[in-house]
């Protein structure tokens, strides 16, 4: 990348503030800043992709099938555990907030946006309802993660509305019911979904 002086008159901005945007973007494996050598251009691989801000702008150049597909793959190794331990450990507290969650997805049918993301905190709920610390400091990614897919996947139509809105139902009846088989196959069925509207989009689009 072109040096530190370089990128300030470029940008018209002070080293100050070009040293915040660089801590920034290494934070996120986009760039390496090397002591006496100068900054780089991280490998795509290298990237951090559960991250809300690195997904967003890569997904903001157009569709990207392959990245799409692996974050569905991530989401259906990681959610049925999420979902079965929380139906394990979910408290009252815990069920009030996923329920709430559901109730704002039954209250929009027609707004797709509010729908999708009362869908996310359903997810998020649900991830808290886990106990587990661990899993809980990895909320804001698979959020960003869950967002990313639901964006490329998200299909409108009262049709396909009632049968989300049936699977989350699904969900949290086994979560409430502390049946953790029952949740961890309606997940798994539900992201199984997912991942055939993906390859339905790859189709179209490839």
């Amino acid at each position: 990348m072109p040096s530190e002086a370089e990128l300030c008159e470029r940008f018209d901005t002070s080293r100050n503030v070009l040293r915040e945007v660089v801590k920034v973007l290494s934070t996120k494996r986009l760039i390496d800043a090397q002591r006496h050598r100068g900054l780089f251009v991280m490998p795509r691989e290298q990237w951090n992709y559960l991250d809300a801000d690195v997904l967003a702008w890569v997904l903001e150049k157009g569709s990207n099938p392959e990245l799409i597909a692996s974050l569905v793959e991530v989401r259906s190794l990681i959610e049925p555990t999420i979902s079965r331990w929380a139906a394990e450990r979910a408290t009252a507290v815990d069920l009030v907030g996923i329920e709430a969650s559901y109730n704002e997805m039954v209250a929009n049918p027609t707004n797709p946006e509010a729908f999708h993301e009362a869908d996310i905190r359903f997810h998020r709920a649900i991830l808290f309802a886990t106990h587990n610390v661990v899993i809980q400091q990895l909320s804001d990614a698979v959020s960003a993660l869950q967002r990313a897919i639901f964006d490329y996947t998200f299909a409108t139509g009262i049709p396909h509305m009632e049968l989300t809105m049936r699977e989350h139902k699904d969900l949290f009846d086994a979560i409430r019911r502390k049946n953790p088989e029952a949740a961890e196959l309606a997940c798994h069925d539900m992201v199984l979904r997912t991942a055939g509207r993906t390859k339905m989009t790859e189709s179209v689009t490839g």
